[in-house]
Formats: C-alpha cells, structure tokens, sequence
C-alpha cells in the first residue's frame, strides 16, 4: 500500500514538473526530487520502501548515477543509467539489499549539456533485531523422594528481547496433556519480562515449555527440565486366607512390609463395619524390611486387620487387609445332591448328602440312618430338581424327597431325628465380607423361618438357624455363600440331577 503512495506521488511531480521535449540551448540544470525526507528502513521486516526519486531535464537527460553513503565504507556506487524511456522525465525507483551503516543516498543527474545536479536523501537503517532470550533460574528442577525432605524450589525464569515483547506464555507439559499456566499476550513492547511461581511439580511432569513472541512475530521456545524421581511406596504383603481369633486375646498378627526409602511406622487397624479403630503403631527407623508379628486384640465386630506402612511421605502410604473371623468358625464345603448323597465324587472331598455344621462337613445318608446321635449331627440336605437341575436347601424335618435319598439298607425316612433347621436368602440386608460375630447377631432370628429353599443361584447369601436337637447347638444363626455350584456334565455324569454343592460356611462359635 504504501509503495502504490510513493509511485503515485512520483507521478504527480513528473506531471508538475514536466519540461519540454525540444533539446533547448542553454537549458536549465536537471532537478531532482524525493518524495520522502528521509528513508527509514527496517531490515527485521520484509516490505521496506525501495529509493525513489523524480528527475526531469529540458536539456534529456544523458546519464543518472545513484551512490551509497555509508558510515564505514565510505560512498558506493549502486547504479549508473545511461538509457531512459523519456529523458526529459524520469522516475528512479531501486531496491538495494540494505545494510545497516548506509546513511543516506546521492543521486546525481548529468544532461546533454554536461550540466550536473546532485541531490541527496538520509537513509536510517535498523539492523536485524535478535530474537526474544530466555533464562530460567536454576536451569533444572529436580525433585528426589528418596531425599529425607525434598522441596521444590520455585520456578522462575526471565525474557529479554531488543525489538520489545508481544507475549509471554508457560505451559506445564506432563506425560499425557498440556497444561497453560500462565499467558500475558498484552505486553506493548516491553524488553524484559519476568516470571516468578510456585508450581506443584507431581508424578508424570516432564517440563516448563515458555514461548516467547517480539513485536516481529520472531519466536523464542525453550523448556525447563524437570524430573519428578519416584519412589516406590512400601509394600505390604498380608495372607489373603482369613486369621481366627478370640475375643478379648491377643493374637500374633504377622506382617511383611519392604520398602525402598526405608519404613518410619507400620499401623494396624481394627475394620469394624464402617469404622477403623488403630489397634497398634510400630515405630520404625528407616527399615527396608519388616517381618514380624505384632500382637493385637480383636473384638467380635473385627472383619479385616488394615496393615498401613509409611516411609515418610504424606499421601504415599501403602496398606492391605486381611481378613479375621472373630468367635467364629469359617469353613469351605462341598455338599452332594441326591444321586450323591451316599456315594460322593471321587474329585471333591466329603461330597455327599447330609450337612453337619457342627463338624463342617457331609456325610453319608448310612452316617444319619446309623443312630439318633448322627442324626443330631445333621442339620440340612442338597438336592437338585428337574432336568433344569433347580438347586434346593431341605431341613432335615422336611422330608418332602426324603425317599429318593438312599443307603446301603434304606432311605432317609427312616432317620431318628429331624433337625428342624431353617433358611433365608439375606442378599440385600447382609454384607458377608464382612460378617462377625457382631452382624451375624443382628440378624433376625424369627425371619429365619424357610425349611425349603429354593432356588438358589451362586453368590446368594443363605442365613440359617438351626434346630431345637443340633449337635450344633439349638438356635444357632449363621451365614453361608454359594461359592458354586457344579452341574453333571462337568462332574461326567449323564444325570442333570447329580450336582456338588459348594459353599462357604460362617458360624459364630460364642
């Protein structure tokens, strides 16, 4: 655009100026003019003006020299012409490669006549500006958790730039995202800028990226390291099988914990329903292992022991539970449906019939029919119904199939004694997880009340009472779950009835 002004204006003062063609005697000298004052040039921007000037002679022009002043070299001739469309009138308009040192520019015009005028024009010339600097101080952040107290420092850094700042922005980059920090995009040219944060370095940050922008639009990028070490939090290492315990006692719990930096305490927690109660802190200095066993009371609300380990470091603790059965009994058991009752699977142990919760396992329907005392000792039958293979739970009193189990020398009608156990499904209202003593109690011994159950699937929780005669005890409550249930095919039987029950039993023992 403002090269289309100075051609034009160039073209008005040939029009203004314009002399006659005729090669007049003793004509006057040559005049030339500029239109500009003084040429400012920027060699950091690409559209600097070219040298203009308008030369006319009445005499025509026989040559037109064009010198370079500078401050070192002196004077450089740029161009001579010799040949020219009209010489009476014409428009000069060169680009040289600019160099910072040029002062101005002379333009000498020569007529047919020999006459000579010269005419000069100053020339400021703005050498190429360096691009934005950036500084950061210190030039690395490191943060080491094996240090005993590690800090990190703040983050600052400083821009410095010649041609003046147009914007500042400092992203965080992470692992997976980046994050801006801070952006000034507003800053008018100023030559220096300053950043001084507490930035919170975390896990997985790799660096402070700071882009810089002069008035140019020249850039400046450079990243500030940063490595954020990490130390393995301790491990704890617990037996997943279930601890039994008294009440009131204490019981060696064993512990097994490493860790890397070195232990500074080891707490046991008591898990009661919802809460968490400390039973005991072990006091550590910088261990890298722990093995032991720690000596801690229970309570009957007790369903895990929490094991929590800390080297030091808040929020980089590391825990684990296991879990403990209280004044309880706790046993896995495989239970036999009818066409196994009194035979077994040679692949599951004690698979048959009968049910004793007092001795936590199943027996043979010739064990129940052998005498009153065993037949006190069983409290509930398996049995599959239907080629669907729908499972039931019967208590011994109910003796709706009874005749379809079968001894060496007669079926279960013929049993001594009927225990009157009695079953429920308690899904909704029952946490077996974390069943104790204490929330087996709860349980609402009347709602207990079903001598057939079914159906059933696996995962069903099953709370039971048992009868006024059990070897088990007269109206014990407890709680089972139906780890599985094992069809015929898999157990390489042709009847869809034969099936294994699995299951696990919680009985409180006080």
């Amino acid at each position: 655009m403002k090269h289309s002004i100075l051609y034009m204006m160039a073209f008005l003062f040939m029009a203004v100026c314009s002399c006659s063609s005729d090669d007049a005697v003793d004509a006057e000298a040559p005049v030339v003019q500029f239109p500009l004052e003084q040429l400012n040039v920027d060699l950091n921007t690409v559209d600097n003006l070219p040298i203009i000037a308008v030369i006319q002679s009445k005499a025509g022009l026989a040559q037109v020299n064009i010198d370079i002043n500078t401050a070192e070299d002196g004077v450089i001739r740029y161009k001579s012409i010799t040949e020219f469309y009209n010489v009476h009138n014409y428009s000069l308009a060169e680009s040289p490669e600019y160099k910072v040192g040029y002062t101005s520019v002379t333009v000498e015009a020569i007529d047919r006549q020999g006459q000579k005028v010269t005419a000069e024009m100053p020339i400021t010339v703005k050498g190429i500006m360096a691009r934005p600097v950036i500084t950061f101080n210190p030039g690395e952040i490191v943060y080491d958790e094996m240090e005993e107290n590690p800090v990190i420092p703040r983050t600052t850094f400083t821009v410095e730039s010649e041609a003046g700042l147009k914007s500042v922005e400092a992203i965080l980059v992470s692992k997976d995202n980046q994050e801006t920090l801070k952006k000034d995009e507003e800053l008018n040219g100023v030559d220096s800028y300053a950043f001084d944060e507490m930035i919170e370095y975390k896990e997985g940050d790799k660096g402070v990226k700071v882009i810089a922008i002069d008035t140019y639009g020249n850039a400046t990028i450079a990243t500030l390291p940063v490595t954020y070490k990490i130390v393995p939090v301790p491990v704890v290492t617990l037996d997943a099988k279930g601890l039994s315990a008294e009440s009131g006692k204490d019981v060696n719990f064993p512990v097994s914990v490493t860790s890397i930096r070195g232990l500074k305490y080891i707490d046991l927690f008591l898990v009661e329903g919802e809460k968490t109660t400390l039973a005991k802190r072990v006091t550590l200095s910088g261990e890298k292992e722990y093995n032991k066993s720690v000596a801690i009371k229970l309570t009957q609300a007790t369903s895990h022991v929490q094991v929590v380990a800390s080297d030091g470091r808040e929020g980089k603790e590391s825990s684990a539970m296991r879990p403990v059965f209280v004044d309880m009994r706790v046993a896995t058991a495989n239970i036999g449906s009818c066409p196994l009752a009194n035979l077994g699977h040679k692949d599951y142990e004690n698979a048959f019939g009968m049910f004793s919760l007092k001795d936590m396992r199943s027996y043979t329907v010739d064990y129940a029919l052998e005498s009153a005392d065993n037949a006190k000792n069983i409290d509930f039958k398996f049995y599959s119904f239907g080629g669907s293979a729908i499972p039931r739970l019967y208590s011994m009193d109910n003796q709706e199939k009874d005749s379809e189990y079968k001894g060496t020398s007669g079926n279960l009608k013929a049993i001594a004694v009927k225990n009157q156990t009695r079953f429920k499904i308690v899904n909704d209202e029952f946490d077996y997880d974390h069943a104790t003593l204490t929330s087996i109690k709860k349980i609402n011994a009347g709602s207990i009340s079903t001598s057939k159950l079914t159906p059933f699937k696996v995962g069903d929780i099953i709370a039971f009472r048992t009868g006024s005669t059990s070897a088990a005890g007269a109206a014990k409550v407890g709680v089972m779950k139906v780890v599985n249930i094992i069809d015929g095919k898999t157990l390489g039987s042709t009847n869809a009835t034969a099936n294994i029950l699995i299951v696990e039993i919680k009985m409180p023992t006080k």
